[in-house]
């Protein structure tokens, strides 16, 4: 008789009321043990195969960072689930580094999320299990070709279906890992974002509008995914950065300061370099500071030897900082963050990338879901407000989420006259407004 697969779940948290929720959402279709000792935890792991575990972060002797990274040590192929109640940006990134974490659940969890994750996670394992068994029954099959060739033809027709659908199985089940990783890449964007007191939204507006520049240059979709996470996580090596230097702007450095905000992109690629699968992000992030004659950071790659990735983050990373006001201490309009740009095109930037820039800016896609700053004269009715206009003095003016009228943008223009303000309005464009915008 075959063997039924049993698949077995630990959990581990100091507090048993915890436990006994776990074990309530799981006891009926797993095998479920529960630890709220880590180091007894870690004993049983040692000696008994597992499949899957729960582990919460904050314990009185062992966090759960160290708990996953035995784990990852004496099981590799267990899966490890990372459950936790607080933020705390070391104990999260050694858990992530270290412990090899699959999946991220903050506490209180939702039962369905957390059973979707831990059936995912499952589906991994049954996947690995049955793909053994057919590669076994393959060999047998190979083995005895002489005597059954007949009846093989039918085998391999039968087993190619099998494997088929494994493939299939296969893909959907990558593609649920790499929204996970997209989870997990998500949170790190929050916690390096709120490190840097800024917010998280700036660090994905570059990402989207990297997208739409890679897309108009031609890359795959695969290139665009990658581009898309090195913008997201482009500032993480900023966790390292003593506070004085975290929002002071770069006109504003010497060369020492300067020398030590783009070495934060060495430490970003490092933290990204744990994962082999993030080695084309983690090389984005190293080469961003590499100017395109070969005088930047690290200083090692000149012209087209820097990543294109590499070359069209510098570019929209920096307009941002223009207009954002991070590279000078006042914010630049538009025109002027691209004339920036433009100077120092071949020297710092790649010319074709910046005018590839200069186009899409003037050729914004109708229903893109990127967002870019305009000012006053740029304003055509119908275009979307993506974050709140405020007056000089906080005061919101205009809501997020507000279409633009006429008469708005005639209001705006009052205020301006009357009190020497500029505004610097970031816009949506949806479909149904012009996709040229001048």
């Amino acid at each position: 008789m075959e063997d039924v697969f049993k698949p077995r779940i630990i959990l581990v948290d100091d507090e048993v009321e915890v436990l006994q929720s776990l074990e309530r959402i799981f006891r009926r279709e797993y095998e479920t043990i529960a630890f709220n000792d880590p180091a007894k935890a870690i004993e049983f792991i040692k000696m008994t195969p597992i499949h899957i575990i729960i582990c919460d972060m904050r314990m009185p002797e062992i966090s759960g960072d160290k708990v996953l990274a035995q784990v990852k040590q004496h099981q590799p192929k267990a899966r490890r689930i990372l459950l936790s109640g607080y933020s705390d940006i070391q104990s999260t990134i050694a858990a992530i580094n270290d412990g090899g974490i699959h999946a991220y659940v903050a506490k209180p969890w939702d039962n369905k999320q957390l059973k979707e994750i831990v059936s995912d996670s499952l589906q991994v394992i049954k996947l690995e299990v049955e793909n053994q068994k057919l590669t076994k029954q393959l060999k047998v099959n190979n083995e005895n070709l002489e005597s059954l060739n007949v009846q093989l033809d039918k085998k391999v027709e039968e087993r190619t279906r099998s494997l088929k659908q494994t493939v299939s199985q296969l893909k959907l089940s990558i593609k649920k890992q790499r929204k996970q990783l997209q989870q997990v890449i998500d949170m790190v964007s929050l916690i390096s974002a709120e490190h840097r007191q800024d917010h998280h939204q700036h660090d994905i507006r570059i990402a989207k509008q990297c997208r739409l520049l890679g897309h108009q240059l031609g890359l795959e979709k695969v290139e665009l995914t990658y581009l898309y996470l090195a913008a997201q996580l482009h500032a993480i090596g900023e966790i390292s950065l003593p506070e004085s230097l975290l929002n002071k702007p770069d006109s504003q450095m010497n060369n020492s300061e300067l020398l030590q905000l783009h070495s934060q992109a060495t430490k970003g690629a490092d933290i990204l370099d744990v994962m082999p699968s993030l080695k084309h992000i983690s090389d984005t992030l190293r080469y961003q500071y590499e100017k395109f004659n070969g005088h930047g950071y690290p200083g090692v790659k000149a012209n087209k030897e820097i990543p294109l990735a590499s070359r069209i983050l510098a570019v929209v990373r920096d307009y941002d900082k223009f207009v954002s006001g991070y590279a000078t201490s006042q914010k630049l309009q538009p025109k002027d963050a691209l004339r920036q740009l433009k100077n120092q095109s071949n020297r710092k930037y790649d010319s074709e990338i910046v005018d590839a820039f200069e186009h899409l800016l003037n050729n914004i896609p109708a229903g893109s879901d990127a967002e870019f700053c305009f000012t006053l004269d740029m304003l055509e009715p119908g275009m979307v407000i993506a974050q709140d206009v405020k007056y000089n003095n906080g005061n919101v003016l205009i809501t997020k989420d507000t279409e633009l009228t006429e008469a708005t943008i005639d209001r705006m223009e009052q205020y301006e006259l009357e009190h020497d303000f500029t505004f610097f309005i970031f816009i949506l464009i949806p479909e149904k407004t012009s996709s040229e915008v001048n």
